[in-house]
């Protein structure tokens, strides 16, 4: 008998014994892992922790458009202008924030007031913060889960 034949043959024994709730059991396995992954996000500055967010909230430079349909376009320019070149990101995970340093790091706490603190007031200048901070608190609950 070949190598790899005799491997083939037992798995095939084996199928017949796997039912349809081991797979469902395997895939709430999968489930679990990956939601205590997403729970975890955000919530210390470890080298891959940041990597795991809900959403992301930064700042972009942009072209003001004028439409016919804007009441007042010049808020589009004055928005712009506020903006300017900040470059500011900040990430929600379900139990904390991270905001991202001008080394290239992450600083993550469940407190934004002390994230808040940490920059400068021209590197946010719209008070993107607090809007991740407010969405983290008014639409994610984890204990839903």
């Amino acid at each position: 008998m070949a190598p790899g034949i005799g491997f083939a043959v037992g798995i095939q024994r084996l199928i017949p014994f796997i039912g349809y709730h081991h797979i469902l059991m395997i895939l709430i396995a999968v489930a679990i892992i990956l939601l205590s992954l997403l729970l975890a996000g955000c919530s210390s500055s470890s080298p891959l922790i940041p990597g795991i967010f809900l959403i992301d909230f930064y700042y972009q430079t942009y072209t003001p458009t004028y439409d016919p349909a804007q009441v007042d376009p010049g808020v589009t320019a004055a928005i712009a202008n506020i903006v300017g070149q900040t470059q500011l990101e900040v990430r929600v995970g379900y139990f904390g924030l991270c905001i991202a340093s001008d080394a290239g790091n992450y600083l993550c706490s469940n407190n934004a007031t002390l994230l808040a603190e940490q920059i400068s007031i021209d590197k946010d200048p719209m008070n993107l913060i607090w809007v991740a901070n407010t969405f983290k608190n008014s639409v994610v609950f984890p204990w839903l889960m």
